[in-house]
């Protein structure tokens, strides 16, 4: 009697090898032979799933983004009651900053996800950068003291505050580039120097100012 086969953990399998490509060689390296070559498979098993290369790439990038979210969602998500608003939102925006070897890991994957998109163009622009952007913005909402949106497709959505969506931006623009430095010139930037840069960055949102107090006349 013939084996049943378990297609959808046979793609995962191939997801997990291409993974493991793409923090060797990089997104280039995720090819059909390579594929192949790395999950044991022949390239015609192989080519029954994916016809070519972009077919390959594109499940690829799917996968390592929904790896990303399982891996990284948790972390972000997990309750915080120690400390200021400020040290709250730091540990935060801080588990998107390479200061470890899990975290390099993920700025590699992510950054293979980004030159994908880079040369595929999404409908509706970047999802790695519209869910960075819908990070930095419930963070910028918390120092403003705004409640939380529960709906994750309204945390993609501009902020009636003009002041949150500034400076979401500006501290998206921020942590690309603190990553960038941390990762490209890592004896120049120690993750002490980054968190100390990332909370002189958060102190600076401005608060809104207090409703002001009319007396009542008697």
């Amino acid at each position: 009697m013939p084996r049943l086969v378990d297609h959808d953990q046979r793609r995962a399998e191939l997801g997990e090898a291409a993974i493991r490509i793409i923090l060797r060689e990089g997104l280039a390296g995720v090819t059909v032979r390579g594929v192949a070559a790395e999950a044991g498979w022949s390239t015609g098993s192989l080519r029954h799933y994916f016809s070519n290369q972009h077919a390959l790439q594109a499940y690829v990038v799917q996968a390592t983004t929904d790896a990303l979210r399982r891996r990284v969602l948790p972390r972000v998500q997990r309750p915080r009651t120690e400390g200021s608003v400020v040290e709250q939102v730091a540990t935060i925006v801080e588990e998107m900053l390479p200061l470890d070897d899990e975290r390099r890991e993920e700025y590699a994957l992510w950054s293979a996800v980004v030159e994908w998109e880079r040369h595929h163009p999404q409908e509706g622009g970047s999802v790695t950068w519209n869910d960075q952007r819908a990070l930095h913005r419930q963070c910028v909402a918390a120092l403003r003291g705004h409640e939380p949106v529960r709906d994750p497709g309204q945390a993609t959505a501009a902020h009636p505050d003009a002041e949150v969506e500034l400076w979401a931006a500006l501290l998206h623009t921020f942590v690309d580039g603190l990553a960038s430095q941390i990762v490209n010139t890592p004896g120049q930037v120690s993750a002490g120097t980054a968190g100390h840069l990332l909370r002189a960055l958060l102190r600076a949102v401005p608060r809104p100012d207090p409703p002001a107090h009319h007396p009542q006349n008697r």
